[in-house]
């Protein structure tokens, strides 16, 4: 179904005026038409409101204008989707386009992150903004088009971001330099706002840099992954945690509980609900897939949760662990994911120094408690079959292909056979 929406340009023309367009969205695929009509300030339009605020001269006269713009495209898009399928592009066609205004790559890159926030995607948001931002100092902040975003451009991009260095908020600490993949995440954003231009007929795909001979090629470095063994993992649920401040105790069995739920990720771990364990199995949707699955609760899972009684009047939401109970809603997907972002800060940090207190200095951040799992099920041999579906992959292939990151066995025995002499 077609969505109509006024746009308006954030960076002035030459002229220092701000040009209002409509934009059409069929199947997240968006295109522009231009009104031909600017607006000499952005203190004069409302966002929300999708209104020209009155200390525009002629607010009325525009709003009617703009409402009738809508309305057109809108009945336009009706009477096309009613005959068969449709296109933004068809849309667009269908209707004659007042005046043709360029859009430039950071006009198509703010409604990508004003999409990700519509999407509740917090993550995505936070970290593809700093990525854009080291994009627009490349360019000293100036306007790019997309027919300048070359190979050559984004070769000696590329470059730039190998001698940059981390921001960081501790003086005291000597900057690091970026790794090669938070490097290929910045093409990666570069090339997600590119094609989103393809899409919407910004730019010819003629100009594409990326893909084929003599284009930018991305490829996916995957970083190391290290599980904690047995004895440290006994370690740490024997921790005597009594007179340590109580997120030590909680950070410790958040993970575990995570360990305990075949590597469950602390996104869904901090949404458990008591309403989700049912005649001694737990049954949650995974919040990266929407995969809706059951596992058994082990005892010493059991034993963690009972720490943690229902207070209905503190706790409305019925969650388990106590981090995001005072939200006012949990269907607000952003500022769920802005405090799980924040909450799993502090949980890091605080496992970081149990890892201390038992001698390792091996990471234990909430995600390690997968990798745990999965190394320990390497260890016990356990069969991809049953782990694709406690880990609730589509394919068998991505359990297989997650799992070889803990598959030492045969490469240890080969070794040691060829050293015996």
């Amino acid at each position: 179904m077609a969505t109509v929406r006024v746009y308006i340009r954030k960076r002035p023309t030459k002229n220092g005026k701000f040009p209002i367009s409509i934009c059409i969205t069929v199947n997240r695929k968006q295109v522009y038409i231009m009104t031909g009509q600017k607006l000499d300030s952005l203190d004069q339009w409302n966002e929300k409101a999708q209104r020209v605020n009155k200390s525009h001269p002629n607010s009325t006269r525009l709003n009617n204008f703009i409402l009738n713009e809508i309305a057109k495209a809108n009945d336009k898009a009706l009477e096309m989707e009613t005959k068969g399928h449709v296109t933004a592009k068809d849309v667009k066609v269908s209707l004659k386009p007042v005046e043709v205004e360029k859009l430039y790559f950071q006009d198509v890159a703010r409604i990508y992150l004003e999409d990700q926030k519509a999407l509740g995607n917090y993550d995505t948001l936070k970290a593809d903004t700093t990525r854009l931002k080291r994009f627009y100092e490349f360019v000293n902040n100036q306007e790019i088009s997309f027919e300048e975003i070359t190979v050559d451009l984004l070769q000696r991009y590329t470059i730039y971001l190998k001698v940059a260095k981390k921001f960081s908020y501790d003086k005291e600490k000597p900057p690091k330099p970026l790794s090669d993949r938070t490097i290929t995440n910045h093409i990666i954003v570069i090339r997600t706002i590119y094609n989103r231009a393809i899409s919407s007929k910004v730019v010819s795909k003629d100009y594409y840099p990326f893909g084929g001979k003599g284009n930018i090629s991305i490829k996916l470095t995957g970083a190391a992954k290290i599980g904690l063994e047995e004895y440290e993992i006994k370690q740490l649920e024997e921790l005597d945690l009594t007179t340590h401040p109580v997120i030590y105790n909680d950070s410790r069995n958040i993970w575990l509980t995570e360990f305990y739920f075949a590597g469950m990720r602390v996104t869904d771990c901090l949404l458990l609900k008591w309403t989700d364990i049912q005649n001694g199995r737990l049954h949650y949707k995974m919040s990266k897939n929407g995969e809706w699955g059951s596992v058994k609760v082990p005892e010493k899972a059991l034993r963690i949760i009972r720490q943690y009684p229902l207070n209905i009047k503190e706790n409305p939401h019925k969650l388990i662990f106590p981090y995001l109970q005072d939200l006012p809603s949990l269907d607000d997907r952003f500022e769920v994911r802005r405090r799980i972002s924040f909450v799993s800060k502090r949980l890091n940090k605080t496992m970081d120094l149990l890892m201390g207190m038992i001698g390792s200095a091996k990471k234990a951040s909430q995600h390690k408690a997968r990798h745990s799992f999965a190394q320990r099920a390497e260890e016990k041999e356990i069969h991809p079959k049953v782990l694709q579906k406690m880990y609730r992959h589509e394919s068998i292939l991505t359990t297989m292909n997650y799992q070889s990151n803990f598959s030492y066995k045969k490469a240890d025995s080969a070794i040691d056979a060829i050293l015996d002499f």
